[in-house]
């Protein structure tokens, strides 16, 4: 009799336990997965409204300087001294990577970092050609090819260049640098006294290794908090495939700049377009990660915009709610010896 009932006993508490471990592992991993997604989902909203803001800010600055008055002055003057002074201040002023004027049927009239360089058309670059067409301001992210860069000068073709970087996990590819730049930019019309057209300021900034945005990202996100040592967070911009801003650390300490997307999120979001939020490898560990795409005015697929928390911590909380159901199921165990004993 008191064998039957301690192992009945036991039985009913190692049943209960395992089934109880089972269930609560499961729902409370679950929840804590659902809770990181949803987490990371607010962070991307948080991205892309500084992505947003950053596009506004360019277009203000750019509409603004397109109504002073020296402008419409000194282009019905013929003034490029004048013009080539306020803009170059201007763009300093404004930290622009790139700020050009052309006249009313897209020639060049200026460049503020390439003053030498003028006269070609820009009646082909989509920002120019639109506002040819609508007379409006428009903004918006556009790939520039290298010898575009060249013109509008600086070192701004130095800055995109960028050496792709086998990443595990990655979609193979041939190639292995990238020489063109993903630009957020901005043209305005600019009008005479009479409403006539006079010409077209164009500005923009890079963001081939240009930080701020997605360090303002991260900051807004995951205000540094770490975990074992690592930024819990990041924030990260893609042109196609390859890491042109980031603050993902690569196996150096580095920014991981030249490492490319996983395959699954590249089918995911650059091929289908939509956004995706899952687990993810991120150049050399695991993170609970949300993308979506950028796209261009055309509507075509650029680039990709993505936020991520570093699985480790959820992991090791799912870890620790296994270890308290295993020692409660055992905790149990241990009292039904005792009560069916006694008993």
């Amino acid at each position: 009799l008191k064998t039957k009932l301690v192992t009945s006993f036991l039985a009913v508490i190692l049943i209960c336990g395992l089934v109880a471990t089972f269930v609560g592992t499961r729902l409370i991993g679950t929840g804590i997965i659902r809770q990181a997604q949803d987490k990371v989902e607010h962070d991307l909203n948080s991205g892309r409204e500084v992505y947003r803001e950053e596009m506004e800010n360019l277009q203000d600055v750019v509409r603004f300087t397109a109504l002073r008055f020296f402008i419409k002055e000194a282009i019905s003057d013929n003034d490029i001294e004048t013009l080539t002074k306020e803009l170059q201040e201007i763009r300093q002023k404004e930290s622009l990577d790139i700020l050009s004027l052309t006249d009313e049927f897209g020639r060049v009239i200026v460049r503020a970092q390439n003053p030498s360089v003028n006269g070609d058309n820009q009646t082909h670059d989509e920002l120019v050609g639109r506002v040819l067409l609508t007379k409006e301001v428009i903004v918006g992210t556009v790939i520039i090819p290298r010898e575009k860069l060249v013109k509008e000068g600086g070192d701004l073709a130095e800055q995109a260049y960028t050496k792709v970087i086998a990443t595990p996990k990655a979609k193979p590819g041939l190639e292995t640098e990238q020489t063109s730049a993903m630009c957020i930019k901005a043209a305005a019309p600019i009008f005479g006294n009479d409403g006539s057209l006079l010409g077209i300021l164009y500005g923009g900034n890079l963001l081939n290794q240009n930080y701020a945005l997605v360090d303002k990202v991260k900051e807004i996100a995951y205000r540094g908090v770490q975990y074992k040592g690592e930024d819990i967070g990041t924030s990260t911009i893609f042109q196609g495939d390859v890491r042109i801003s980031t603050n993902v650390k690569g196996e150096n300490g580095s920014r991981a700049i030249g490492t490319r997307l996983s395959q699954k999120v590249y089918e995911q979001v650059l091929e289908k377009g939509l956004s995706w939020t899952q687990r993810a490898f991120v150049v050399n560990n695991w993170y609970i990660a949300a993308y979506e795409p950028i796209k261009s005015l055309q509507e075509d697929i650029i680039g990709v915009l993505s936020v991520g928390i570093l699985e480790d911590k959820f992991a090791d909380m799912r870890k620790r709610t296994i270890a308290m159901f295993l020692g409660i199921t055992l905790v149990g165990m241990i009292v039904a010896i005792i009560i069916s004993n006694f008993l």
